[in-house]
């Protein structure tokens, strides 16, 4: 009986003693390392990542929560030293890791990126891209660089049907957004694969390109002019030569030496490529110029001038009698003549006026008023308004000979944008001494209104801000206004460039275009993300409208 009682009491003293182990071995269901512990053994680790997942669930959504550092501390590690043995679970793990947006996440992302052409493969690496992104996660960028090559190399295992080249396409879309800058070289290489290597992967050319101008590295310029020759693509905002110039433009000063040689005729590299294309180099050339007007810098504006076709200009003009010569004459000056406006150079002044009545032609003459009515100076204003006092289009080019005077009332206009408020009187003189349709038109289209406002603000700053910003205004009135807040603002003033770009939102699509250019000149060098976010905030608005004139 003395026995059996020990026993029993033994007994009752181990269960006291044992199970407060048992309970603490359970652990907190909410912790993360209750679940993380789990995870090596192959008959508990189903359940951890379920748990793991609940948890997560609740973490994204407090910002503050502090489980969000412990998950990196303890749960991403655990799931790279895992990886290669929990091959049914890596999605789940890419799935958590892409809710965290942790950049510690970066070792489960370099494994991820690694494909072997299999479906399984592809979307894991795709849930990478997108967690990649979002977290920043700059420490993934060798591992992207690397196996993007060996995709470029055998592109059979990044050629799914209906998901052609879609790796690479994210691939360069992430190197861009990382400003990856050991990205460079294989999105260079990118770009000069073959079209017919390509195939139905054209879209990694698109990528590649806006990466690089997101990189700015200047070692691009080559690849980036070359690139527009070397392969075909439907005309468009969004095509391949489009692209190829915005990312120029992004790349901004760094590429204007290049440019330069390019626009001169001697970049050889570029003009082989051309060639083998059946590109002449002044293709070329005229090329490098529109990216020069993208950019915008006022060093190469002397280049651009001399380029400029001016042997039909001035007083004494030479006489031409090839017709294709002066259609391509018209068609370079075109060109130059936009690119000197967005430079905003004034030397160029002299070479532009001299060329007004070169054409009598509505293609090259108002590119030469829009590029005068952009630089605005005194010199720009007084051409201009010899333009509305004696300019005219050829009437069989027009095709009626009462829209001859088409030009004079259109260039009131930039006259009236050109202005200092002091030329308010003047302006009036000029239109009330015109031709009475001259007259008429003007009143009609309002120009006067905009007059109105350099009376109302002169050299008020605060003043041209509010009619900037009051949609209640004409639009003409509101474009006055912000070509005079531009001209008072010092470069770099990003609250005034916020301030234009939310102006974009007008009714007339030239007024659209010179309100997001000024904002750009607002903001000179310095990155405004929410100049971007505010133009793009007007397009999404009006995404429905499919009005491609305004879009």
């Amino acid at each position: 009986m003395r026995k059996f009682v020990f026993k029993s009491l033994l007994a009752a003293m181990l269960a006291v003693s044992v199970s407060p182990t048992i309970a603490c071995n359970k652990g907190d269901p909410n912790a993360l390392e209750t679940h993380v512990k789990k995870l090596d053994a192959e008959d508990t680790r189903a359940e951890a990542f379920q748990q793991l997942e609940r948890i997560v669930s609740g973490i994204v959504t407090d910002p503050e929560d502090p489980r969000r550092q412990e998950f990196a501390e303890k749960v991403l590690p655990k799931f790279e030293e895992i990886w290669d043995t929990a091959e049914p679970y890596r999605e789940q793990m890419l799935n958590m890791a892409l809710q965290m947006e942790r950049p510690e996440a970066a070792g489960i992302w370099s494994k991820a990126v690694v494909v072997d052409g299999s479906a399984e493969a592809h979307k894991q690496a795709i849930i990478a891209f997108q967690g990649i992104r979002a977290a920043k996660a700059t420490a993934t960028a060798p591992a992207i660089v690397e196996q993007f090559k060996a995709l470029n190399e055998s592109p059979s295992k990044d050629m799914g049907a209906g998901q052609e080249g879609a790796l690479r396409y994210e691939m360069a879309k992430t190197l861009g957004e990382l400003r990856a800058a050991e990205g460079v070289d294989v999105l260079i290489a990118t770009l000069e694969i073959p079209e017919e290597t390509m195939g139905e992967a054209k879209p990694v050319y698109k990528a590649a390109i806006d990466a690089l101008g997101q990189i700015g590295d200047a070692r691009t310029t080559d690849a980036l002019i070359a690139v527009q020759f070397a392969v075909a693509d439907a005309a468009g905002t969004q095509s391949i030569g489009e692209r190829a110039i915005r990312a120029l433009g992004a790349i901004g000063e760094p590429a204007v030496p290049k440019l330069l040689e390019t626009v001169e005729g001697k970049n050889e590299k570029v003009n082989g490529l051309a060639a083998e294309k059946g590109v002449e180099v002044w293709t070329v050339q005229a090329t490098a110029v529109r990216a020069l007007g993208v950019i915008g810098s006022k060093s190469a504006a002397e280049a651009v001038t001399l380029y400029m076709p001016q042997r039909d200009c001035g007083p004494e003009p030479e006489e031409i009698e090839d017709e294709e010569e002066l259609g391509k004459m018209a068609l370079l000056r075109t060109i130059a003549a936009n690119t000197l406006g967005q430079m905003r150079a004034e030397s160029a002044v002299e070479a532009l006026c001299s060329c007004r009545d070169a054409t009598h032609d509505p293609g090259d003459t108002w590119e030469i008023v829009t590029a005068l009515g952009r630089i605005g100076d005194d010199a720009a204003y007084e051409c201009l308004k010899t333009i509305v006092n004696e300019g005219y289009y050829d009437p069989e080019v027009m095709g009626a000979s009462d829209l001859k005077y088409t030009l004079r009332w259109e260039t009131a206009r930039w006259l009236v944008l050109a202005a200092k408020p002091d030329k308010v009187a003047d302006i009036k003189a000029t239109i009330d001494g015109n031709d009475p349709k001259v007259k008429e038109e003007v009143e009609k289209l309002g120009w006067m209104k905009g007059a109105a406002v350099l009376d109302e603000c002169k050299d008020d700053k605060a003043c041209y801000d509010k009619v900037l910003a009051d949609t209640t205004r004409d639009w003409f009135e509101r474009e006055v206004a912000a070509f005079n807040v531009a001209r008072r603002a010092e470069p770099g003033d990003l609250e005034t460039a916020v301030a234009m770009a939310k102006a974009f939102k007008t009714r007339d699509p030239s007024a659209r275009v010179n309100i997001a250019w000024l904002t750009g000149v607002v903001a000179g060098d310095k990155p405004c993300p929410e100049c971007a976010v505010e133009l793009e905030k007007v397009m999404k608005s009006e995404e429905l409208t499919k009005d491609k004139l305004m879009q």
